[in-house]
């Protein structure tokens, strides 16, 4: 069973997304590619061969854990929100946890004005209340 979704969660989307770019940053500087020329029996012609990878390094391979983790994280929020029926609703976790606008910035979105911020704070609430 999946962990339930928290406002904790939802909220570490936007720093999870921005952590996960520095380490593919991190990353692209130990990423390595070389050509070798090699000759395959029974011809024996020769031919290119590209080799590419990551240096070999522990700390290579937590960073790959880690940024592994951090998109599984980011494909479970993700889902939650696409499960989430009522459309108001998802656009506002939309909103909210994705594009990171405030409860002001949504409800004038939302509702054009009619719907106050505590009013989206409050219906988001609920329904991780409700899950």
């Amino acid at each position: 069973m999946a962990d339930p979704m928290t406002m904790s969660r939802l909220k570490a989307y936007r720093r999870n997304a921005s952590a996960i770019e520095d380490i593919k940053a991190e990353l692209s500087g130990k990423y390595v590619a070389d050509s070798i020329s090699v000759c395959t029996p029974p011809s024996y012609t020769p031919h290119s061969t590209r080799i590419d990878g990551f240096l070999p390094s522990g700390d290579t391979l937590s960073l790959l854990c880690e940024q592994a983790r951090l998109e599984r994280e980011q494909r479970s929020v993700e889902e939650f929100i696409k499960g989430i029926e009522d459309y108001q609703t998802r656009r506002m976790f939309v909103l909210k946890f994705i594009k990171g606008k405030t409860y002001l910035q949504i409800a004038m979105q939302v509702s054009g004005g009619r719907m106050s911020e505590s009013g989206v704070r409050m219906k988001i609430q609920r329904y991780l209340q409700e899950k």
